[in-house]
């Protein structure tokens, strides 16, 4: 597969070194940002790149050369005038005939693109008028970027641009510069015109009625437009926080339960408006943020079996929690929930989700999926929980369990607790006995 990176923006935001110094450029640690970009690249098997450049391109085309002395094989193509990052990419459309990689030169990046390749194929497969795949991720400043909702289909729904209202729910997924698209793009991308891929060409796929996907992962990828991003980038290289950024490498999660953990129980949680977080849960979960740990949400949530709720309600209930949390700066990687329920004849009750299932805490098939997506460690990871349930999820699972005295405090009655696990106060102080520093 054929590899594209945008290159031909000027970096303005870093002031007079931009004047002699195209963004791609720009160094990190010692190396070049397309060093980096090149390095990744060919340690996944890649090895055909274009490079579409403007902005002071001859430097570009002077360090890259043909390619061979990075192993790879690169051809820089120059745009005669600025035409946008997906103007520059229709000029090149002799040479994409197949579906390509899309990358931007100024982003420090450890993606494992083999997995998103294998997703957006999964996508092909199930939605034949998919024109491409976006990789998406949560991150700890989402009211000031792009956004993007998506169905429970993977297929992404719309795109909500910044400035956000100030009332908006959301889940934290936001646009990044890491794309698999199909030849299918051109036809929504007018030759030599100044036109953008997520202002423009992205949103009106959707309304022509094709398809895109989302991929979501928590992978490093970091726009390194600024000085300080380049302290930031560099601090995470010397940290080891760069290194761990790729679903490459295995590292531990802590899984949390929901109600009574990290919010409020009210007895099945049915409506936004009856959300609270927990005191302690924001500082407990930006505390999982900033270790070595996923912060990742595995809940039981019976209510839409129960038709206490709809699917879309529920929906709405996790984004009024991802929102909330942002707020101060934290965010979840995921949330996996069980809408389902075992026992059958009740009134309202949802006939589709009353089911014996495989999900149901205490049944691990949440923690094996999560342990998939994520490349998880499970013998380094946690369970945080408040009911009984969660201690035999841990036991079942190979986790280490600490439970939390708010909620239920393990005193449901429904799973025999063999060993009296640990007790904290609260998700705060729970996460605390896990990451010490």
């Amino acid at each position: 597969m054929k590899v594209v990176i945008i290159a031909g923006g000027r970096g303005s935001r870093m002031g007079v070194v931009s004047e002699t110094t195209p963004k791609a450029l720009l160094k990190v640690a010692g190396k070049s940002l397309l060093e980096h970009q090149f390095k990744l690249l060919k340690s996944q098997g890649f090895n055909q790149v274009l490079i579409l450049t403007n902005y002071l391109g001859e430097k570009i085309r002077e360090f890259a050369g043909d390619g061979s002395r990075f192993g790879l094989s690169v051809r820089c193509i120059s745009e005669d005038q600025p035409l946008g990052t997906a103007g520059a990419v229709r000029a090149a459309e002799k040479y994409l005939a197949n579906d390509f990689l899309v990358v931007y030169g100024d982003e420090l990046m450890n993606v494992d693109f083999k997995r998103l390749l294998n997703y957006h194929k999964l996508q092909k497969i199930k939605h034949k008028s998919l024109v491409g795949t976006l990789a998406v991720h949560p991150n700890d400043h989402p009211f000031d970027s792009n956004l993007v909702e998506v169905g429970q289909d993977g297929l992404i729904t719309n795109f909500l641009t910044k400035p956000h209202k100030p009332d908006l729910l959301f889940r934290n997924l936001a646009s990044t510069p890491v794309y698999v698209l199909s030849p299918k793009i051109f036809k929504y991308i007018p030759r030599n015109t100044l036109v953008d891929f997520g202002r423009q060409v992205f949103p009106t796929v959707l309304k022509r009625g094709a398809n895109l996907a989302a991929y979501s992962t928590p992978e490093y990828i970091k726009d390194i437009g600024t000085p300080q991003r380049i302290q930031e980038a560099e601090a995470a290289i010397k940290s080891g926080k760069f290194k761990a950024g790729s679903l490459r490498t295995k590292r531990p999660a802590i899984f949390l339960d929901r109600d009574g953990v990290i919010n409020k129980e009210v007895g099945d949680l049915r409506r936004v408006k009856n959300f609270e977080l927990l005191p302690g849960s924001v500082e407990a979960i930006k505390k999982i943020n900033h270790s070595g740990y996923y912060a990742i949400v595995i809940t039981n949530q019976p209510v839409v079996a129960k038709g206490f709720c709809t699917m879309e309600e529920l929906l709405e209930i996790h984004k009024k929690m991802e929102t909330e949390l942002a707020k101060t700066g934290a965010k979840l990687d995921a949330i996996y929930f069980c809408p389902h329920h075992p026992d059958k004849g009740f009134p309202g009750e949802n006939k589709k989700y009353k089911i014996v299932c495989r999900c149901r805490k205490p049944k691990i098939d949440m923690i094996k999926l999560a342990t998939k997506d994520f490349n998880i460690d499970l013998k380094k990871s946690y369970t945080i929980g408040d009911r009984t349930a969660d201690y035999e999820l841990a036991q079942r699972a190979g986790l280490k369990f600490i439970g939390v005295k708010t909620g239920y405090a393990l005193k449901d009655g429904h799973y025999k607790i063999v060993v009296r696990p640990l007790l904290a106060k609260n998700l705060f102080s729970a996460v605390k006995k896990i990451i010490k520093k």
